[in-house]
Protein backbone atom coordinates (compact mmCIF):
# COMPACT_ATOMS: atom_id res chain seq x y z
CA UNK A 1 0.00 0.00 0.00
CA UNK A 2 1.09 2.99 -1.27
CA UNK A 3 0.81 5.88 1.39
CA UNK A 4 -0.07 9.45 0.77
CA UNK A 5 1.47 12.58 2.72
CA UNK A 6 0.30 15.79 2.89
CA UNK A 7 1.63 18.46 1.13
CA UNK A 8 3.40 21.72 1.67
CA UNK A 9 2.55 24.51 2.50
CA UNK A 10 -0.89 23.16 3.95
CA UNK A 11 -4.29 24.37 2.49
CA UNK A 12 -5.80 25.41 5.60
CA UNK A 13 -8.45 26.99 3.93
CA UNK A 14 -9.65 23.35 2.46
CA UNK A 15 -8.99 21.67 5.84
CA UNK A 16 -11.49 24.72 7.71
CA UNK A 17 -14.48 23.27 5.23
CA UNK A 18 -14.16 20.01 5.85
CA UNK A 19 -12.09 19.12 2.15
CA UNK A 20 -9.39 16.87 1.34
CA UNK A 21 -6.02 18.22 1.41
CA UNK A 22 -3.61 18.10 -1.31
CA UNK A 23 -1.44 14.97 -0.74
CA UNK A 24 1.95 14.12 -2.47
CA UNK A 25 4.58 11.14 -2.84
CA UNK A 26 7.18 9.56 0.21
CA UNK A 27 10.09 11.38 -1.66
CA UNK A 28 8.31 15.10 -2.40
CA UNK A 29 7.31 15.27 1.33
CA UNK A 30 10.42 14.41 2.34
CA UNK A 31 12.31 17.25 0.11
CA UNK A 32 9.43 19.56 1.16
CA UNK A 33 10.18 19.00 4.78
CA UNK A 34 13.98 19.36 4.14
CA UNK A 35 13.21 23.03 2.37
CA UNK A 36 11.48 23.57 5.24
CA UNK A 37 13.91 22.64 8.06
CA UNK A 38 16.62 24.76 5.68
CA UNK A 39 14.81 28.18 5.31
CA UNK A 40 13.46 28.06 9.44
CA UNK A 41 15.90 29.66 11.44
CA UNK A 42 16.33 28.96 15.08
CA UNK A 43 13.45 29.85 17.26
CA UNK A 44 10.76 30.76 14.87
CA UNK A 45 8.98 27.37 15.42
CA UNK A 46 7.20 27.77 18.84
CA UNK A 47 6.81 24.50 19.87
CA UNK A 48 10.32 23.65 19.65
CA UNK A 49 13.08 25.97 18.89
CA UNK A 50 15.62 23.41 17.81
CA UNK A 51 13.89 23.04 15.31
CA UNK A 52 15.73 24.95 11.92
CA UNK A 53 19.12 25.36 11.11
CA UNK A 54 22.23 27.63 11.07
CA UNK A 55 22.10 29.52 8.02
CA UNK A 56 19.98 32.23 9.32
CA UNK A 57 22.04 32.60 12.48
CA UNK A 58 24.57 33.58 10.13
CA UNK A 59 22.85 35.51 7.47
CA UNK A 60 24.79 38.97 8.26
CA UNK A 61 28.47 37.27 9.09
CA UNK A 62 30.53 39.45 7.29
CA UNK A 63 33.11 38.72 9.76
CA UNK A 64 33.62 34.76 9.67
CA UNK A 65 35.79 33.20 6.87
CA UNK A 66 33.71 31.10 4.01
CA UNK A 67 35.38 27.93 4.87
CA UNK A 68 34.48 28.38 8.94
CA UNK A 69 30.90 29.77 7.94
CA UNK A 70 30.44 26.73 5.52
CA UNK A 71 31.23 24.14 7.70
CA UNK A 72 29.05 25.64 10.68
CA UNK A 73 26.14 26.11 7.95
CA UNK A 74 26.75 22.34 6.78
CA UNK A 75 27.08 20.80 10.33
CA UNK A 76 24.06 22.42 11.79
CA UNK A 77 22.37 21.60 8.77
CA UNK A 78 23.58 17.77 8.64
CA UNK A 79 22.58 17.25 12.67
CA UNK A 80 18.87 18.92 11.88
CA UNK A 81 18.12 16.77 9.15
CA UNK A 82 19.65 13.67 11.17
CA UNK A 83 17.01 14.96 14.33
CA UNK A 84 14.36 16.13 12.07
CA UNK A 85 13.93 14.02 9.04
CA UNK A 86 14.08 10.08 10.56
CA UNK A 87 12.63 8.70 6.98
CA UNK A 88 15.83 9.70 5.58
CA UNK A 89 19.27 7.61 6.65
CA UNK A 90 22.99 8.18 5.39
CA UNK A 91 21.89 11.59 4.63
CA UNK A 92 25.19 14.06 3.38
CA UNK A 93 25.08 17.66 3.32
CA UNK A 94 27.22 19.34 0.64
CA UNK A 95 27.14 23.11 0.41
CA UNK A 96 28.84 25.96 -1.58
CA UNK A 97 28.80 29.59 -1.11
CA UNK A 98 29.05 31.53 -4.18
CA UNK A 99 28.97 35.20 -4.38
CA UNK A 100 26.48 36.51 -7.10
CA UNK A 101 25.92 39.82 -8.96
CA UNK A 102 22.26 40.55 -9.10
CA UNK A 103 20.52 43.50 -10.89
CA UNK A 104 17.27 44.98 -8.86
CA UNK A 105 15.44 48.04 -10.86
CA UNK A 106 18.70 48.95 -12.61
CA UNK A 107 20.85 48.47 -9.68
CA UNK A 108 23.55 45.94 -9.37
CA UNK A 109 24.24 44.31 -5.74
CA UNK A 110 26.71 41.48 -4.88
CA UNK A 111 24.52 38.86 -2.59
CA UNK A 112 25.47 35.95 -0.98
CA UNK A 113 23.70 32.51 -2.60
CA UNK A 114 24.33 29.41 -0.31
CA UNK A 115 24.00 25.93 -3.08
CA UNK A 116 23.04 23.24 -0.71
CA UNK A 117 22.70 19.28 -1.84
CA UNK A 118 21.17 16.67 0.64
CA UNK A 119 21.96 13.21 -0.49
CA UNK A 120 20.59 9.94 1.64
CA UNK A 121 18.40 6.90 1.34
CA UNK A 122 14.60 6.75 2.27
CA UNK A 123 14.53 3.94 4.84
CA UNK A 124 11.42 2.74 3.94
CA UNK A 125 11.98 1.88 0.86
CA UNK A 126 15.67 2.16 -0.09
CA UNK A 127 15.62 4.54 -2.85
CA UNK A 128 18.48 6.96 -3.03
CA UNK A 129 17.54 10.60 -2.44
CA UNK A 130 18.98 13.75 -4.01
CA UNK A 131 17.82 17.19 -3.22
CA UNK A 132 19.10 20.46 -3.91
CA UNK A 133 18.00 24.02 -2.91
CA UNK A 134 19.61 27.56 -3.08
CA UNK A 135 19.09 30.81 -1.04
CA UNK A 136 20.19 34.29 -1.13
CA UNK A 137 20.86 35.31 2.24
CA UNK A 138 21.66 38.80 3.54
CA UNK A 139 18.60 39.80 3.39
CA UNK A 140 17.28 36.06 2.67
CA UNK A 141 15.46 34.77 -0.18
CA UNK A 142 15.14 32.14 -2.72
Amino acid sequence: MQLEYLSLPLALDKLMRQRELPTCSLQQSVTQHLHLLLTTAFGEFPADDRFGCAIWDNDFDNVTGANKLKEIIRQSSLQAIQLYEKRLGNARVELMLVQEEISEGGARRAKKRIDISVTGVLQSTNERLNFKDSFFVGPFSY
